[in-house]
């Protein structure tokens, strides 16, 4: 979560590119905005599903294995689509499946393997919810025509997160913020 509510404004990044040279004004001020607009609407989609029972992460499989309901998937499958490590994925489904919104079934080919479902439940849970949610995404992104969200889509495709990456030295300890918030929606 991006705590920051008073964003500098553009003069005052300009005044710290004079002490800090490396400092590109327009650079800083696209990215604060950015973390603050996905900060804010992920809190709201965390208190929309939060409201239905649901987690961010728990959310993500579901919709997931909902893409192609009848072929179902495997839990590493699922970790990687979802980002997560398998361990995490195991407590997701663990919690999805206590919940009667998943199954787990051996695979029909390689029994050491196990499919992931949605059941009966999981589908309705989401066909109750994804008119109202579906709905929101296009309230949120009402403030814009149609060429300027495909415009949208293509400068945040150009964004690039590697960049700021931090590698970790072999055998330290490293935290994942989207393992520790997995790991909470457990």
């Amino acid at each position: 979560m991006f705590l920051l509510r008073d964003l500098p404004k553009y003069d005052t990044l300009m005044s710290c590119s004079a002490r800090y040279p490396s400092v590109e004004p327009a650079a800083c001020e696209a990215y604060l905005v950015l973390l603050r607009v996905a900060s804010d609407v992920l809190g709201a989609v965390e208190a929309y599903l939060a409201s239905h029972g649901l987690s961010q992460g728990r959310f993500t499989v579901m919709m997931i294995l909902n893409r192609h309901p009848d072929r179902g998937t495997t839990p590493s499958d699922l970790a990687a689509r979802c980002g997560v490590t398998r361990a995490t994925m195991t407590g997701l489904l663990d919690g999805l499946e206590r919940e009667g919104l998943v199954t787990r079934s051996q695979h029909h080919e390689d029994r050491r393997m196990v499919t992931v479902r949605l059941t009966e439940a999981g589908s309705a849970r989401l066909e109750a919810m994804l008119p109202d949610y579906f709905s929101r995404v296009a309230s949120l992104m009402s403030g814009l025509g149609h060429e300027e969200r495909r415009g949208l889509v293509e400068l945040l495709r150009q964004v690039r997160p590697e960049n700021f990456m931090v590698e970790v030295p072999a055998g330290a300890a490293a935290t994942d913020q989207k393992e520790v918030a997995c790991a909470q929606d457990q």
